[in-house]
């Protein structure tokens, strides 16, 4: 380390660093959970300023498997060509009861919930690449089928449930007996699930 580098680490990042640690407030339990539940990858040689990109090169590409090829072809061209997002974005303001129904049969509010619980347990690239084509025609039906496999309980129960709470909570999130809510700011309505429910 050079004479520049060693005085600006003592003078400079160490009393900085000090300064945010103690302005900072304490992790949770649950936000420490959380963290340790995932892993930082190739990004962490990113941030070294000096990745391996030979290690990167390395990484062989997402593949779907066959089943999950055979959903994308199948059941999600289904779904793609059953919406009228103009009518749904500017008429009725919800996905219709068809599209409502279809979802649950064929599980898309299941996709990364594993098979004994009654999802279909696909991976997160199918999961990513199911939503990218519901997106290619509607948004907000894309959303709908993103949030309970990726931001909703589903997974939280997934990692963090009681074998108690993934028998009950999980079979219902899978078939759509039990849609969990979302909200964000929108200065128009969009498209919620018709049965809603929380607890705490």
């Amino acid at each position: 380390m050079s004479l520049a580098a060693t005085a600006r680490s003592q003078i400079l990042t160490r009393p900085v660093l000090s300064m945010v640690r103690s302005a900072l407030p304490a992790l949770s339990a649950t936000e420490n959970e959380a963290i340790d539940a995932g892993d930082t990858w190739w990004e962490a040689a990113l941030f070294t300023g000096d990745p391996d990109w030979d290690a990167l090169l390395a990484v062989p590409p997402a593949r779907l498997t066959a089943e999950e090829q055979a959903f994308l072809s199948g059941p999600v061209e289904t779904l793609c060509a059953m919406i009228d997002d103009w009518r749904m974005t500017w008429e009725t303001r919800d996905l219709s009861p068809e599209v409502w129904d279809y979802l649950k049969r064929e599980r898309f509010f299941g996709i990364i919930i594993p098979r004994k619980y009654g999802g279909l347990g696909f991976s997160n690239f199918a999961h990513s690449e199911i939503v990218r084509k519901i997106a290619t025609r509607s948004v907000s039906a894309a959303v709908t089928a993103m949030v309970p496999n990726s931001l909703g309980p589903g997974e939280l129960i997934l990692r963090f449930g009681t074998p108690a709470q993934q028998e009950h909570w999980l079979p219902r999130l899978a078939d759509g007996r039990e849609i969990p809510p979302s909200a964000s700011p929108a200065r128009k309505p969009v498209p919620t699930p018709r049965r809603w429910w929380t607890k705490g």
